[in-house]
This record gives C-alpha cells, structure tokens and sequence, in this order.
C-alpha cells in the first residue's frame, strides 16, 4: 500500500529554484533570453522574493533576498557565501501534501509539515497564491535537499499568456545532481519516488518522477554519459566546485532548436555547447540544457 501512496502522491518535477543576487537583473536576462517572467513576488513573512517563469505542468524560480530582516528558510545568504549563485533545490510536484504525507512515511521518511507558504498577486489585485509544502529531511534523501510543493491556488499561477515563451520554452524536463557516492543519492530518491532507478555504463543513476527525469552523476562521468552530454560539461561546474552531492543544471524542452538559437544570439548568450538537437548555456550559474524532442537524440 505504501508504494502505491507514494507513485501517486508525487506527479513529478515540480519547479527548479535558482538563487540569484539581483532578483530585478535575473529577470532582465531571463526576459532577454525569450523567457516571459512573472511580477515580482514577495514569500509573506519571508526574507524571499521571486520571478517566476511558468511552463504548462513546471517553472523556474528565480528566488532571491528582498526583504532581509525576515526568517530565510532557504538560507540562500549561506548559499550565496559558499558557492554564488546557481540551482539551490528542486521541489516535486504532489496534488495533495497532507494526503503525501502518510504514504512519504510509509516509505521510511519523516516529513515535517506541510507548512502554509503564500505570495500576493498584482493581478488580480489582493489575490494570494498559496501552496502547503511537505519537507523531506535533508540527511534522509542523500544530502540533496528536496520537498513536495503542493499548490492550492493552481488557477492563480498561469495566467493567460505566462506559459508562452519568445524562445520556444515549453517545460522543465530533467535537472541533474552531481555526487561522489551515486547510490547514496540514488537509493533513497528510488525509495521516495516509489520507482526503481536505472543506471547506464558510466555510473550516471536515472530517475523517473513520473514528468521529467533527475540524473545522479559523479564529475567525472559529466564528459562521458551521452544521456548527461547535454546537461553539464566538468568545465561548466564552478570552480571550486561546491562539496557534492549539488544540484547542478536544468533540461527544458523546447519547440524549436533553431528558432532558440536565433533567440539567443539576439540576446548576447554564449552556447557552451551544442548537438543536432540540445544547446547549453549557463545563466546565473545554472547550466541550462535546451533539447528538441523532435529531433532525434
């Protein structure tokens, strides 16, 4: 019974957040890179603030201080002192936190929560998102932090036009992990996602969610995995890299590589790397792989 709670407790990738030291600045080079970004908007009662760029079933959040007085929960001021700016965690998608949590300790975790988060809208004016969020212990998932975002107001978070995107941007597909001990990361992700992982000839472990797909690889399998090829190269990690295991670059599915790489060249962006379908830049230390599932991988 446990296993079933948890397959259908959690959906998928839910958003990826991205720490940045000027939050106004992201959003100018995000919209610069064809993104469309939503209002600034304030975490109530928090030291955080974000930009949000939304997708049919995931987002990016660009996640940042703006009001510095309040409690920091993401302790992103220690992020920022350790390793500047760059993916600090990505949260799974449930449809119903309270309900998740039964089945998350069913499978042997020990959820805190779920803890009431909530942000006021500019349009329409005095409108909140809210969202109920499960908080999966740190040390029980390998040291790669991860939480379940279940979202109450989900109407409210994709306006008309927020998921239409200049650069052809159309969802978070796989982010990736960098780690010394694979199956120290591995394991228990499988045991919280409720599906096994798989591992290919380099040591790289690959996990389904259920809607996209998180890799766990050490650094020295970045130059040789074709499944990771497009998501980081050794030279696209910071320097020093931070103590692994980290999260370490994003994968988005776009419609069209071609019509991405006029889109960036307008912006200025330098492609690290690129293959007949996927291109990566790195964009406020996040390595960002875009792939065209039309095209063959």
């Amino acid at each position: 019974m446990g296993r079933n709670l948890v397959s259908t407790a959690i959906s998928g990738l839910d958003h990826a957040i991205i720490a940045v030291s000027d939050l106004e600045a992201a959003r100018a080079r995000f919209e610069a890179l064809g993104f469309t970004c939503a209002p600034l908007g304030n975490h109530v009662g928090k030291a955080t603030a974000n930009h949000c760029i939304m997708f049919p079933d995931s987002y990016l959040e660009l996640v940042g201080i703006n009001e510095p007085d309040n409690p920091d929960s993401l302790d992103l001021a220690g992020f920022f002192a350790s390793r500047g700016e760059g993916l600090v965690q990505v949260a799974l998608s449930t449809s119903d936190a309270d309900a998740a949590r039964a089945g998350i300790e069913a499978r042997g975790f020990s959820p805190t929560g779920p803890d009431d988060l909530a942000r006021p809208l500019e349009d329409p004016p005095g409108a909140m998102v809210r969202f109920r969020n499960l908080q999966i212990p740190h040390h029980e998932t390998g040291s790669l932090g991860t939480f379940l975002c279940g979202h109450t107001t989900p109407a409210l978070m994709r306006p008309a036009g927020s998921t239409e995107h200049a650069n052809g941007a159309r969802n978070l597909v796989g982010t990736l992990a960098v780690a010394d001990d694979v199956g120290a990361v591995s394991d228990p992700w499988s045991r919280l996602l409720a599906r096994p992982s798989s591992r290919s000839d380099a040591g790289t472990a690959i996990l389904q969610t259920g809607r996209g797909e998180v890799f766990v690889a050490p650094a020295d399998a970045l130059g040789t995995d074709r499944r990771i090829a497009d998501l980081a190269a050794a030279a696209s990690l910071p320097s020093p890299p931070p103590a692994p295991p980290f999260w370490c670059s994003i994968r988005i599915e776009v419609s069209s590589i071609d019509a991405l790489r006029d889109c960036l060249a307008r912006a200025g962006a330098v492609i690290e790397e690129a293959g007949p379908d996927w291109l990566r830049i790195t964009e406020c230390g996040v390595p960002i792989a875009f792939v065209d599932p039309s095209r063959a991988r």
